[in-house]
């Protein structure tokens, strides 16, 4: 005779017998994986609170939100909803003001226009978030930014005098650069500049990014991949991150004046897994309804010539996230335990600290190929990541 099925097994936390639900190996209810993951969350965005906390009398939470419309970031705006609906309620409590930012990255359209998709989309956050401030911002503001100084990068014409022209010249840059891969990774980079760009002029006491486990594994094997490997630790940990800012005015000597400030960066969802995230907006109608239709076919790619690393890498966490999470949770860990290592010198692209010698290694052993980089690039303090990614 066939062995009898096992009778279902209940909620490991509430003992509720219906149970269809998967938590870290574990059968759960609905209301439980609800609150496993909203209590990670936050418990994670109250650990950003005592860290940057100020001495003495506490002020208010001034918290800056990265805003993509994925699945994490939209996670992350249900947990600063509920944050400053319950610092409202608290009278005596210092006030809790978060600001979520969309960086619209449409360069197909002018920049001052105002009834874009992000727009129209950014709309319903703001009718399901009423308790966060919303705005969206365009990318060619990278031409502004003081994280940037795009003259010691040898483009000086990208953010010339023509303002009304950045759309275009912006548009032309990313024309110029050598791959797919090179397009997505400066993208990346140009999105946090007006991040912490932003979040630096108005004063935010951090920088909240929606990465979850799966997101920040992939972001360092791309970043490695990209050859921008001794950065790794400064863009997947938690903590204060050096920021140099270029004044444009020009200091003696003809040089522009650059300083160095910290701006402290989270990830809220860093202790989450991405199947974990989207099973929590499955169970919530409400932010479920604000996602966009997926409409790709990652699963039938025949060829990834024209994927970038990002791309691959994601794809890749993707399909190992769900039977294989101990070893995604392992790389985010492992990179956890990395120093911070500071030479003193940052890239002038990505921001990051330079490793001189081991980039000179990576170029060594790969070969340079001294005609097929411009003078000026060659010339600028650029880590090895960032010259492959605008030279080729």
């Amino acid at each position: 005779m066939p062995p009898a099925s096992a009778a279902p097994k209940p909620c490991e936390r509430c003992k509720n017998p219906n149970a269809p639900y998967d938590l870290r190996n574990g059968p759960a209810c609905r209301d439980c994986f609800v609150e496993y993951v909203e209590d990670k969350a936050g418990r994670r965005l109250g650990a950003v609170g005592r860290d940057t906390r100020p001495p003495g009398r506490p002020g208010p939470r001034r918290y800056l939100a990265g805003l993509s419309f994925g699945p994490s970031s939209t996670v992350m705006m249900q947990l600063l909803d509920s944050c400053a609906r319950f610092y409202q309620s608290k009278k005596s409590s210092p006030a809790f003001e978060p600001l979520a930012v969309h960086v619209d990255t449409d360069l197909s359209r002018a920049a001052d226009q105002k009834d874009g998709p992000a727009q129209r989309l950014l709309s319903k956050y703001r009718e399901r978030f009423p308790n966060i401030s919303f705005e969206c911002v365009h990318l060619s503001k990278i031409c502004a930014v003081k994280t940037l100084d795009w003259s010691a990068l040898g483009r000086p014409d990208v953010n010339g005098p023509a303002a009304g022209d950045h759309v275009g010249r912006l548009r032309d840059f990313f024309d110029s650069l050598p791959s797919v891969t090179s397009r997505a990774d400066i993208l990346r980079l140009f999105v946090r500049h007006i991040l912490l760009d932003t979040a630096l002029e108005r004063s935010y006491t951090a920088l909240l990014l929606g990465h979850s486990t799966s997101a920040l594994a992939a972001l360092t094997f791309a970043e490695v991949a990209n050859g921008r490997g001794f950065a790794v630790p400064w863009q997947i940990n938690d903590g204060p991150f050096a920021v140099c800012t270029h004044d444009s005015r020009p200091a003696p000597a003809g040089r522009k004046d650059v300083r160095r400030v910290q701006m402290p960066v989270y990830y809220p969802l860093r202790e989450l897994f991405k199947n974990e995230i989207k099973l929590y907006l499955d169970l919530v109608p409400s932010l479920k309804e604000l996602m966009p239709e997926d409409n790709s076919t990652a699963g039938n790619v025949v060829s990834h010539k024209d994927l970038s690393i990002t791309e691959v890498m994601e794809r890749y966490f993707d399909a190992v996230d769900g039977p294989q999470s101990g070893i995604v949770a392992n790389v985010v860990r492992t990179t956890g335990k990395l120093d911070r290592a500071a030479s003193g010198s940052f890239c002038l692209m990505c921001g990051m600290t330079l490793d001189e010698q081991g980039d000179s290694r990576w170029a060594g052993e790969l070969g340079d190929d001294v005609d097929a980089c411009h003078v000026t690039s060659r010339a600028a303090r650029l880590c090895y990541g960032c010259k492959r990614s605008i030279d080729g």
